[in-house]
């Protein structure tokens, strides 16, 4: 009987290695924008976008693998796909995501509101960290900190989107929704694996990848 690998710390890398469900999210939009440039057809670029989260969405079928990811972003392209046609408007297909990243703004920022800041909770149950941990004021200090510097990238997703959509600009829009998504997410993931920890040990609150019981 073979030994299993020994666990390790999950980094910011492992978060990501799920290509696919990075496609799913990003290539209809980025084809949208592509096809309404070349064709300035609303309902061409709209039917493109859709076939495309349908033929993701079949392919994970085929393949047994998670539709989650697939089916949220097909519904996701088919509501922007209806309110562009519906208003003729092609940055209108943004819409959703300016409500998507000011609806996670408001979760975020709530969150600290109520004092349980959001990234303590994904922290602790990425790293299998006892659920006393993020309680301890150190640690709540800091993922307070954290999840306000995420709270900030979805406002400010928000704000841009909006800023794209009230000026008309679509291929602004497409450029702004390819470089504020999986590299800006990466960016502060990975930001926050090597920053999160230093801070910890600043404040003297324990690691969740080496946790130590609360005094």
């Amino acid at each position: 009987m073979s030994t299993p690998p020994p666990e390790h710390p999950p980094g910011p890398f492992d978060m990501l290695r799920d290509r696919r469900a990075i496609a799913d999210t990003t290539i209809a939009p980025i084809a949208f924008v592509i096809v309404y440039t070349i064709t300035k057809e609303v309902n061409t670029a709209a039917a493109v976008a859709v076939g495309i989260g349908v033929v993701m969405f079949i392919e994970r079928l085929v393949r047994r693998k998670s539709v989650i990811n697939a089916l949220g972003g097909l519904l996701g392209i088919a509501l922007a796909a209806f309110i562009a046609v519906r208003s003729g408007n092609a940055e209108d297909f943004f819409w959703p995501k300016v409500a998507q990243q000011g609806g996670l703004f408001v979760i975020f920022a709530g969150s600290v509101i109520i004092r349980r800041p959001l990234t303590g909770f994904i922290v602790s149950t990425l790293y299998r960290a006892d659920p006393e941990w993020q309680k301890i004021p150190e640690v709540r200090r800091v993922m307070t900190e954290y999840t306000l510097i995420w709270a900030g990238l979805f406002l400010l997703r928000a704000i841009v989107f909006l800023v794209g959509i009230l000026a008309g600009e679509v291929e602004f829009l497409g450029v702004a929704s390819l470089a504020m998504g999986l590299p800006a997410f990466g960016l502060l993931l990975f930001f926050g694996y090597r920053w999160v920890p230093k801070r910890l040990a600043q404040v003297g609150a324990p690691d969740p990848r080496h946790p130590e019981p609360a005094a």
